[in-house]
């Protein structure tokens, strides 16, 4: 069973290594990896070029110009052969056990999509490891959002009919709730087979960038009372507080 998985690539040159590598390392062998050039710059064809040479089983596109993560991906989606889809950030990088473990818990319940627990990580160091939910649906959704887009598997048949809008961030957690709100579930598997490295710019959750897009969310998808989105706000940050330090 043939396992896509896409990583959008842009400013990154110090992590990469290390997330191809997590890829190459796997003990499922039947995958292949896009990674998706969204820099498009002379730096980046040439450190792609170079990774591509790594492994045959390694493809690179390009989106022509800075379209953003989302759009990055949608580009990989759209390229991918596989069964299953797998999104890796290019700063992130996995357990050599991830893709078959996920595999077997995918066949063993029957589901279409799966997400690992993660451990996140500053300078080699980890910080914080967020206890890992059973499952997700719209309802837990609404509230948090306490899995790490890296740890995720889907059925491509649930892409092709979902794609990623064009958010600055939090376009993961968008995507979550529209595919749960068609009554599609998530389940995890709970181990701690993805890392996530924490930047020094987002060791803060309070962006202001990330509250105005999650203003937008909850707007759409749930109109205009002011006072309730401000409430799913100030929940999903107290939240994500809480993933963090307890």
């Amino acid at each position: 069973m043939l396992v896509s998985i896409v990583v959008p690539y842009y400013q990154c040159k110090d992590y990469i290594f290390q997330s191809v590598n997590s890829v190459i390392n796997q003990t499922y062998k039947n995958w292949e990896l896009i990674i998706i050039d969204d820099e498009n710059s002379k730096s980046s064809e040439s450190l792609l070029n170079k990774i591509k040479g790594k492994n045959k089983k390694i493809k690179i596109f390009s989106t022509k110009s800075n379209v953003g993560v989302g759009q990055a991906r949608n580009l990989g989606i759209k390229k991918s052969k596989g069964k299953f889809v797998a999104f890796l950030d290019s700063d992130d990088y996995w357990h050599k056990n991830k893709i078959e473990k996920q595999i077997i818990f995918l066949k063993k319940k029957n589901v279409d999509i799966c997400y690992t627990g993660y451990s996140a990580f500053y300078n080699n160091k980890i910080i914080y490891r967020p206890a890992t939910p059973l499952f997700m649906n719209y309802y837990n959704f609404s509230k948090e959002c306490p899995i790490c887009c890296s740890s995720v598997i889907i059925k491509k048949k649930i892409l092709n009919k979902f794609k990623f809008k064009n958010y600055k961030n939090k376009e993961d957690y968008e995507l979550w709730l529209r595919i749960t709100k068609k009554k599609i579930n998530f389940f995890g598997l709970n181990e701690y087979l993805t890392f996530y490295r924490v930047r020094k710019s987002s060791l803060s959750s309070f962006h202001l960038s990330k509250i105005i897009n999650a203003f937008k969310i909850y707007k759409k998808y749930y109109g205009f009372n002011l006072f309730f989105i401000l409430f799913c706000i100030t929940r999903l940050y107290i939240n994500a507080l809480k993933k963090r330090f307890i």
